[in-house]
């Protein structure tokens, strides 16, 4: 059922009861009254509220200091004149000339318009790895965020041969204490533009993409909605505009993954969905370990194609923790069994030839078996043995002409 978003109200609620003795209560929201933390704190009041309720005892909740109408007005009114205008100009600055569209290699062609379609692929990521990726962060003084989301555009860039890209990322922009304990969207989207280029180390990429996001995050104020508006990019139904990949870190600090602490990587889950970007990578960081979640366009790609990305970004990071100070050119992508189809089933392309003779003769003896068979083929032209035989014959008489 759609909601009206000129009327309201933009939340229902509906109980069933599942059992004698058992009642299950669904709410339905519009994104644009809840973001993901609004989730976390209605979950936690209803929780206050119904134990309250259950012993007959009042709200035990606080009045809150500020409602999300007062952020509303306060936001409407901070950013206009030349606050906005200097938010604009930054994020101008930092967009400018910045390439129109990542591209990945995809299994299907881009349809003339986005259907939404989408899937996700999920695992847990080997504990050793998730130890040493905090112990990296810590030590290059970054945050687990900025470590994965470098290591998220090496990725990438290897993928689209692209070294300027631009990855999308949400931020809860929260940035007061009165806001933390509301209910509403407060969350905006930043574009961080990354430069790859000159083939640096992991760990000076990092630097980069720490003074990236720093910088997004001092301007984070400016809404997205408004800074494409103000940008004005060629729109197309086909893709999003800006930025075609997202990049996230959600934190569930309370919460754990798996009660040992030698976890190894976690079987891959797949479930069906949506995907409101070509690609999203989700990054669930719990007190023991880390998950990460591939979001995927149906319509570009398969399963089996953002398994092996999966598994790639996997090997890349084990590759950053034995050695950050690698050149991301450098950094492995393949598994031990993909090198070793490479290096031994596909190129295992020896065939047995006659060794007493000498090459030009087995092309010759080639020749007179199939003559018409094609042995060269270039953009403009097909060359069949013999012909190709007849100007190698006519080049040898020159070169002997010339050497005489």
């Amino acid at each position: 059922t759609p909601f009206d978003l000129a009327r309201g109200p933009l939340l229902r609620a509906t109980l069933v009861r599942t059992s004698v003795s058992d009642l299950m209560l669904i709410l339905t929201m519009h994104h644009i009254v809840a973001d993901g933390w609004s989730l976390g704190i209605l979950q936690h009041e209803l929780e206050i509220l119904l134990k309250a309720y259950s012993s007959g005892q009042p709200s035990p909740l606080p009045e809150l200091p500020i409602q999300y109408a007062d952020f509303a007005c306060w936001q409407r009114r901070i950013l206009q004149g030349e606050r906005l205008d200097s938010l604009f100009a930054y994020w101008k600055k930092q967009l400018e000339d910045a390439p129109a569209q990542l591209s990945l290699p995809t299994g299907r062609p881009r349809p003339a318009a986005q259907s939404f379609q989408g899937a996700s692929l999920s695992a847990t990521l080997p504990s050793a790895l998730t130890e040493g990726l905090r112990t990296l962060s810590h030590r290059e003084g970054a945050t687990l965020f900025m470590t994965l989301l470098t290591a998220f555009g090496v990725l990438l860039s290897r993928y689209s041969g692209q070294s300027d890209l631009v990855i999308g990322t949400p931020i809860a922009n929260r940035t007061r204490s009165e806001l933390e304990g509301l209910i509403g969207f407060f969350v905006n989207t930043l574009a961080l533009r990354l430069d790859l280029s000159s083939d640096p180390s992991f760990t000076a990429l990092l630097e980069r993409v720490r003074t990236v996001a720093t910088g997004a995050y001092t301007h984070q104020d400016m809404p997205f909605e408004v800074l494409v508006s103000r940008l004005a990019p060629a729109r197309h139904l086909s893709h999003t505009p800006l930025f075609q990949v997202m990049f996230a870190l959600e934190n569930h600090a309370e919460e754990t993954l798996s009660p040992t602490n030698d976890r190894a990587m976690g079987d891959i889950v797949e479930t069906r969905g949506a995907a409101k970007f070509d690609l999203t990578l989700v990054i669930a960081e719990f007190n023991d370990g880390i998950s990460a979640t591939f979001e995927y366009a149906t319509d570009l790609f398969d399963s089996t194609a953002i398994r092996q990305m999966l598994g790639h970004f996997v090997v890349m990071l084990e590759g950053v923790i034995a050695n950050p100070e690698q050149r991301i050119s450098e950094l492995p992508l393949l598994s031990q069994a993909e090198r070793q189809q490479l290096l031994m089933e596909w190129n295992a392309t020896e065939s047995a030839f006659p060794r007493d003779c000498c090459i030009h003769t087995l092309f010759e003896i080639q020749t007179a078996r199939t003559p018409e068979a094609i042995a060269l083929e270039t953009v403009d032209e097909q060359l069949p043995y013999a012909q190709l035989n007849h100007r190698a014959d006519q080049l040898a008489a020159r070169l002997r002409g010339v050497s005489a």
